[in-house]
């Protein structure tokens, strides 16, 4: 969902300059030029936010997983001193929120694909 609105914005944006540039008083040949070169860098520009925005996401699931790695490591070697129903519950919400994570990293690679 997400890549289709950057898609969608990009694919505006370049629309919008080759009309304009379509209605520039200028030789065909030069406007053809100016168009190609604005879908390049149009092209640069989305590819390297894609990236940014692709590397951001897996450093901050990355940091999520460690999280919840440490936690369900403390709950359990210093979890005794709760109530057992406490503790069971807590660990039902890690291995729900660990999953969660899974199955969007699962649908992040086949979107990628």
């Amino acid at each position: 969902m997400k890549s289709e609105s950057l898609f969608a914005l990009i694919a505006g944006a370049a629309a919008g300059v080759a009309i304009g540039l379509l209605f520039a008083p200028e030789k065909g040949e030069e406007t053809r030029e100016k168009i190609k070169e604005a879908a390049r860098e149009g092209y640069d520009k989305a590819r390297e936010f894609g990236e940014k925005a692709g590397q951001a996401c897996c450093e901050a699931r990355d940091k999520v997983e460690d999280e919840l790695s440490s936690i369900r490591e403390l709950l359990a070697a210093e979890g005794t001193s709760l109530k057992e129903s406490a503790r069971k519950i807590i660990l039902e919400k890690l291995d729900k929120l660990e999953e969660a994570l899974s199955r969007e990293a699962d649908h992040d690679i086949k979107a990628d694909a």
